[in-house]
């Protein structure tokens, strides 16, 4: 009897399945003829009655994401669709639904010409779906955002590694004709350009499917007066056969479900999550060494095997193929507790990076350095050599991938990064890297030096390179030297040293205020004192302690009620505190109190800039350089705001 209830309960159950089913497909014709109709409105109710209906299913995404588009696409309503596909992605972030959301935002942030927002959403496809042709299509919509948003060095470098990730596809030719465009017409690097192209047709010469590009690298290199190189014969080679056996077995063998259970070519037979690299280690094994593929030793370290041929194909620059390997070796090498040459690691770190997966890069360097400390010493070795080889590109390249996996070590690195800047004459940017290891280590004379040596020498800013020379000399005991360290940490994020460094300016201007007997240095040491106690509020802020920050300014009135810094300070911690609105009448009140005084004034001029206000902001300085019009500080500010409209003039 018992069993004749349990019966009809699975009977219920799979009939009211059936009518749910056929519900949500009536539902969804339903939805796509009132959207053939153009009754966008209709359709979008209908979409979400499934929503309602079946919460959680395939079905409810999929209508989610159609609510998304037409929101966006036919009803103009762009705040509701992307609520639409941004709910998708919280609910299921590692779905089909979930890319498919992904590639739409970025399709609609690139049409907007929000490219930060655009190239955001097609990196992460590129990185975390690596498995789907969609992300093949990001990561070329990834380059046209570059380049449409002007950023060309990144649009090469984007370009380049769509070809280093498919390198057997048609639409890597086109990748690769795009860079050299890009290098000769943006970034004006006709060498570059010229060897770009050059590979082009040595590269992709005889391969079917590619005629119109090669044909104009040879109009390019003809106008470059450079040599036309023969095209590579793809099967004269170990590694064109290798790749011309992969493609003849590829969608046989290719790896389903996400994971690909190693083939027993060695001892250990384990699952391997998807490198993401696009073809399996087993696959490159077998085209490799035949259709019997390659065993490993008597030993069953068929991880070497692996590492062996690896480092050919990363020798050619085949990085898909060598990734993978070096992929399932260290997956082997860490089943069998085997430690495992921390440079490999490296390898596959950059494998990742040169097909445009810089997010697993940093996870498997990550990963490693947490388990063996040697790891970061081998990576800052293999940059060291890169730079002793003058190859400074890849010797930054290098370093950078660890930077933020030894904290130790960052300052140190950053100081490496400058000396290659250094050596490829790129002054702006060797500043930036020796800021940041200052910022990291106040203590690190090396940058210190450096950073004096490049103000004064090379961006000739000899007023700035002498309070850099002087805490290099231990004469840093000053409060222009101390504020300056406090100015650099703030800039890059190091809350804690800039408010120690503010806090020491304050103490050495309150110091000499005490000695001092001259009204006019009086009135300076005190406004020093104000200014940098207000600085390290902001610092405070910084470090969620919002109330010691409040505390800290009401302190401040309290002891100086009337003085024009103290509605600065206010609108300081306002602006941190997202009210905008307080914050502009703030900086206001404290112009109007000191009109000479160029602090509140630059920070509600910053604040405009922030907000896209160029225009208010250019009134702003230009007004106030009428009367001070050789203050230099907001010189600098309005000159580089104006350049770029000064150059499409």
């Amino acid at each position: 009897m018992k069993f004749m209830k349990y019966c009809s309960l699975i009977a219920v159950v799979l009939v009211t399945a059936a009518q749910l089913g056929c519900l949500t497909g009536n539902a969804l014709r339903n939805a796509e003829k009132l959207v053939e109709a153009k009754d966008y409105r209709g359709a979008i109710e209908a979409y979400q009655s499934i929503v309602d209906t079946k919460p959680g299913t395939v079905e409810a995404y999929q209508a989610q994401l159609a609510i998304g588009k037409l929101s966006i696409e036919q009803m103009n309503q762009s705040t509701a669709g992307i609520k639409a596909y941004e709910s998708v992605i919280s609910a299921v972030p590692k779905s089909d639904e979930a890319a498919e959301a992904h590639y739409r935002l970025g399709m609609h942030y690139y049409r907007e010409k929000d490219f930060t927002a655009a190239q955001t959403q097609f990196d992460t496809l590129v990185n975390q779906f690596p498995h789907l042709e969609l992300s093949h299509n990001a990561q070329l919509m990834l380059a046209k955002s570059y380049e449409e948003s002007e950023s060309f060095e990144q649009a090469v470098e984007v370009f380049d590694n769509f070809a280093n990730r498919n390198p057997r596809s048609e639409r890597a030719a086109q990748a690769i004709a795009n860079k050299a465009r890009i290098q000769r017409e943006h970034l004006k690097n006709d060498e570059e350009a010229k060897r770009t192209y050059q590979t082009l047709v040595k590269r992709y010469g005889k391969i079917e499917g590619t005629e119109k590009e090669i044909e104009k690298a040879k109009q390019e290199l003809t106008a470059l007066n450079a040599s036309i190189p023969e095209p590579d014969d793809a099967l004269a080679t170990q590694y064109g056969r290798a790749l011309a056996q992969q493609e003849a077995t590829r969608e046989r063998d290719r790896p389903r479900g996400g994971v690909e259970k190693s083939r027993a070519m060695g001892n250990v037979d384990i699952q391997v999550a998807d490198s993401g690299f696009g073809i399996s280690a087993s696959e490159v094994m077998r085209s490799f060494g035949g259709q019997g593929g390659i065993s490993g030793d008597e030993q069953g370290n068929y991880f070497d095997a692996e590492l062996m041929i690896a480092q050919f194909f990363y020798g050619d620059e085949s990085y898909s193929d060598a990734g993978a390997l070096y992929y399932d070796a260290i997956a082997r090498a860490e089943a069998a507790k085997v430690k495992i040459d921390p440079y490999v690691y490296l390898k596959l770190s950059i494998c990742y990076r040169k097909v445009g997966m810089h997010q697993r890069a940093k996870e498997v360097l990550k990963k490693a350095a947490s388990r063996d400390g040697e790891v970061v010493e081998a990576v800052i070795s293999a940059g060291r050599t890169h730079y002793t080889n003058e190859d400074y590109e890849k010797a930054i390249e290098t370093y950078n991938s660890v930077i933020g996996l030894n904290r130790n070590k960052d300052s140190e690195v950053y100081w490496l990064i400058s000396l290659a800047h250094k050596k490829l004459g790129e002054p702006e940017k060797e500043r930036e890297v020796l800021e940041r290891a200052v910022a990291v280590n106040t203590m690190n004379t090396d940058a210190l030096q450096s950073l004096a040596e490049v103000l004064h020498y090379r961006l000739k800013e000899r007023k700035t390179a002498a309070i850099f020379q002087d805490l290099v000399d231990e004469k840093g005991d000053s409060y222009i030297g101390a504020k300056t360290l406090g100015d650099i940490c703030y800039k890059y994020e190091n809350y804690v040293q800039a408010r120690a460094r503010y806090r020491a300016a304050a103490r050495i201007a309150k110091r000499l205020l005490d000695k001092s007997e001259s009204g006019a240095e009086n009135r300076e040491l005190r406004n020093q004192a104000i200014y940098v106690t207000i600085l390290a509020a902001r610092a405070t802020h910084r470090l969620n302690k919002q109330e010691d920050a409040q505390k800290m300014i009401d302190e401040l009135a309290t002891e100086y009620p009337e003085h024009a810094l103290i509605p600065y300070g206010r609108g300081e911690l306002a602006l941190l505190n997202g009210d905008a609105e307080a914050a502009v009448a703030a900086f206001k009140e404290a112009i109007e109190k000191n009109p000479i005084s160029d602090i509140a004034l630059i920070a509600l001029g910053d604040y405009y800039v922030s907000q896209g206000y160029n225009d208010e902001a250019i009134a702003l300085w230009e007004g106030f350089l009428e009367k001070n019009e050789y203050n230099q500080n907001v010189q600098r500010r309005l000159k580089k705001l104006q350049a770029p409209s000064e150059e499409s003039e």
